[in-house]
């Protein structure tokens, strides 16, 4: 063998070790993000359940329901939707500036639409709305989804 021969080996070699090295972190770098996405999926899920947890007894149930007697306005029920709306603009600016994959938010937000849109929530948004000053986008995606714009 002859040194010519020695270095384009060396080189080859240099050179699939570096490829192998850049398709290693690419491959690490895909699974951490998928992960994260698991781990939150995971942690919404379980505040989602929380929030539920929270609702005054019977008064959860007409987030869907489009019955005329809704429950009596109380500081307990404020409360819980408020912690609702709070972990969907939470969802929707995870969404918006890309740490949540859309491919969950989409999975999510058929249910917040029908949730935003029930009398209950369109009651409760009225008074609630200031709270969300600060998140002028989201204010403006549940009027437009109120407004079936959306």
């Amino acid at each position: 063998m002859n040194l010519e021969l020695i270095i384009q080996i060396a080189t080859l070699i240099s050179g699939l070790a570096s490829l192998a090295g850049i398709a290693g972190l690419i491959l690490t770098i895909i699974i951490y993000k998928r992960q994260m996405t698991a781990m939150m999926f995971l942690e919404y899920t379980k505040r989602y359940e929380e929030i539920i947890d929270s609702f005054p007894s019977n008064a959860w149930e007409y987030r869907l329901n489009s019955a005329k007697d809704l429950p009596v306005t109380s500081p307990q029920l404020t409360k819980s939707i408020l912690k609702y709306l709070n972990i969907c603009c939470e969802e929707y600016t995870l969404c918006q500036k890309g740490y949540l994959a859309k491919d969950i938010w989409s999975m999510w937000e058929g249910i917040v639409k029908r949730v935003l849109r029930s009398p209950l929530f369109r009651r409760e948004w009225h008074n609630l709305a200031v709270e969300f000053e600060s998140y002028p986008e989201f204010s403006k995606y549940v009027e437009a989804v109120q407004n079936n714009q959306k």
